[in-house]
């Protein structure tokens, strides 16, 4: 009996030996080799399995639903991935946001859910000014378009934009508290793409018969536009968005004109204490005028600025040999507006 029992149990370990084999071969152990499904991130099994969501992952696996991303967002799909996996759905971008479109506020960025109140500067002499008479046309009467004082209205505070928006003028020659500025038609532009919720504020400084050198450092209205500026930055939810400009008349054909708006777009950004770059558009001097000739200087200081640009004055006309006439004034203000659009890409 003893034999036959030996005998048994060496045909059921001869039959049964083979058959473990198979079964080890065929995988139905447990593995727990990095990278196998259900174990995206290489790390042993920490990571989401098959079709997992928006975990933070290292490295890509094969199936992973967002994968390899540094910084998870919280609410978003899987935004912010460094290298994305051969079947991950993430994009590469570095950062991720918090179920919103990541993108910047209160800086050169696009602003984010969060209301804004994008501020632009309004500079230059007397065609930034305005001269030709206001008409019923030119009234806004839109809250969402505010100006920092403005002329005719209480100064240091916001008010609703209203025609014309740099301060009045000491000068006698020329009846600035009753005309209208490219600024206003510039602002209303703008309206027609602002976001939901936010908010337009435009600082008038332009002043009549002047030098750039009286608005740079030095100069008499620099200190004026610093004041401005540090009233404006305390706005809350403020963003300085953009610069128009319109100056030239005073020093037509001054080759060191380029370099001193150069100059004048740095200061501006120091004052603001930000380290982004906003639109600065010039505008061309009428070709009926006095001064069509500084058109060439216009160009090269916008081909100068990191984000500068022109706008043309085609199609105007002048109602003496220095300014632009009504019509004028609100074709010079909707090209600043649709050229600050295109470049803000609102």
């Amino acid at each position: 009996m003893t034999q036959m029992n030996r005998t048994l149990r060496g045909t059921a370990r001869f039959l049964l030996l083979p058959l473990l084999a198979m079964l080890a071969a065929s995988g139905c152990g447990e593995s727990s080799s990095p990278g196998a499904t259900g174990d995206t991130d290489n790390t042993g099994g920490t990571g989401p399995g098959t079709g997992g969501g928006a975990a933070s992952s290292t490295t890509a696996g094969t199936g992973g639903g967002a994968a390899s991303s540094t910084t998870a967002g919280t609410g978003g799909d899987a935004a912010s991935s460094t290298t994305a996996g051969t079947g991950g759905g993430a994009t590469s971008s570095t950062t991720a946001g918090t179920g919103s479109d990541s993108s910047g506020a209160g800086t050169g960025g696009a602003p984010n859910s969060r209301p804004t109140f994008h501020i632009f500067m309004l500079m230059g002499q007397s065609n930034m000014a305005g001269v030709a008479a206001k008409q019923a046309s030119d009234q806004n009467s839109d809250q969402r378009l505010k100006v920092l004082g403005g002329c005719n209205q209480p100064a240091g505070q916001w008010n609703l934009a209203n025609p014309p928006l740099s301060d009045c003028p000491g000068e006698s020659r020329i009846n600035l508290s009753t005309s209208v500025d490219p600024g206003i038609w510039f602002g209303k532009t703008l309206l027609g793409k602002l976001r939901e919720g936010d908010t337009i504020g435009l600082i008038g400084t332009a002043e009549s018969g002047e030098s750039i050198n009286t608005f740079i450092s030095g100069g008499s209205h620099h200190q004026t536009i610093l004041n401005k500026i540090a009233k404006a930055k305390t706005a809350e939810n403020a963003r300085f968005a953009g610069i128009i400009f319109h100056q030239g008349e005073t020093d037509t054909g001054q080759s060191s004109w380029p370099g001193k708006v150069v100059q004048l777009y740095n200061e501006m950004k120091a004052a603001w204490g930000v380290d982004y770059d906003v639109p600065f558009i010039l505008g061309e001097l009428p070709a009926g005028g006095c001064c069509s000739v500084h058109n060439n200087l216009v160009h090269q200081a916008a081909d100068m600025l990191p984000d500068g640009y022109w706008i043309s004055q085609e199609g105007t006309k002048v109602m003496d040999q220095y300014h632009f006439d009504h019509a004028s004034v609100v074709l010079m203000g909707t090209r600043y507006g649709e050229k600050m659009i295109e470049a803000l890409k609102w």
